[in-house]
């Protein structure tokens, strides 16, 4: 209990200290692998380089082009006049909710969430890469065509419920991202001829992302990502260390304290001792001697057997049962014996 706060601190600063070097590694790792993948133009080359590749496989490679759809364009449920080749329809709720301290703080929850995809490929005039899977994708860079709220219509029983319940409803957002058929992107993943088919999917080495930034843009965010996670991790470390130092030192102080203390206690002992021996009688018979050590005499009564058998220096060690009936040693009191 001495170091409750400290440890607790230290606990939580341990666990931000790990998430931040999981992120860090994520980020060193991704940028590392980024600046490994070459870059490839869409033209009539491609399949070519492919194809001289083990497996027909690029693990990770770079390709920009236009999103086209293969078939005809997914149009926007929201707003009819948009078409695309990849849809996620989003419904959060927003609410206040009541913390442990009384205050009232916004939260969203996401309550439904669809999506809607269809075969599309970066194209670069007359030639084309098939994408797969693009919904798994780290960095998906879509645009927002259809965002609305509306607030709820809160009556007094819902304001009563609220403030005994602690969470009250604000309103509905209902949000549309559309994947735009005609949108430049950077696609970076593993590259694939299958047949006569060009394919880009998810890789082994790092994440497939499509985005509208350029790859030394993406490596740049990773790279500020870095940093940053570098300099939360150097300050959480010094937290840490400076935790670690108070405990340390409060747990030397405990411990310097708890040996002084045991040695005055055994200073006064050995004097209380050394004033008893001075103080009794140095004739005794052998049944005024304690019945353990058979040097001391007879000090302690123990209850309640009522048998005075023992010297006050062998009580201190026994304490479970009388050497003299083997019964049950509830308490001890000092005997004196005329």
């Amino acid at each position: 209990m001495d170091f409750l706060h400290e440890s607790l601190a230290l606990g939580v600063d341990l666990l931000i200290l790990g998430l931040c070097v999981r992120e860090y590694v994520h980020c060193k790792r991704t940028a590392k692998v980024l600046k490994s993948a070459s870059q490839y133009n869409i033209d009539g080359d491609l399949k070519g380089i492919v194809e001289k590749q083990h497996d027909k496989k690029v693990p990770y490679a770079v390709i920009r082009g236009t999103v086209t759809p293969i078939g005809v364009p997914l149009r926007s449920t929201l707003v009819p006049s948009v078409s695309g080749v990849l849809q996620i329809v989003k419904l959060h709720e927003h609410r206040v909710t009541r913390g442990f301290a009384g205050f009232w703080t916004e939260h969203h929850k996401l309550l439904h969430q669809s999506t809607n995809e269809m075969p599309f490929e970066l194209r670069n005039q007359s030639y084309g890469v098939e994408i797969v899977d693009a919904l798994s994708a780290a960095v998906l860079d879509v645009d927002m065509v259809y965002d609305n709220y509306e607030p709820s219509k809160i009556t007094i029983f819902d304001h009563v419920f609220g403030f005994f319940s602690g969470v009250r409803q604000r309103g509905l957002q209902t949000t549309e991202e559309v994947l735009r058929e005609g949108s430049f992107l950077t696609a970076i993943g593993e590259l694939e001829l299958d047949g006569q088919t060009l394919r880009m999917q998810p890789s082994k080495q790092g994440p497939l992302f499509l985005t509208t930034a350029t790859k030394s843009t993406l490596i740049k965010r990773f790279e500020d990502a870095k940093s940053s996670m570098l300099f939360k991790i150097i300050l959480c470390s010094s937290i840490s260390v400076v935790l670690v130092g108070i405990i340390v030192r409060k747990l030397y102080r405990k411990k310097k304290q708890e040996r002084e203390e045991a040695k005055i206690r055994n200073r006064l002992d050995l004097e209380r001792r050394e004033r008893r021996a001075r103080s009794r009688p140095h004739t005794l018979s052998q049944d005024q001697l304690c019945v353990v050590c058979s040097t001391n005499p007879k000090e302690i009564i123990l209850l309640p057997c009522g048998h005075v058998c023992m010297c006050e220096d062998c009580s201190q060690k026994i304490s479970i049962s009388c050497p003299v009936c083997r019964g049950n040693i509830d308490t001890k009191a000092a005997a004196f014996i005329a």
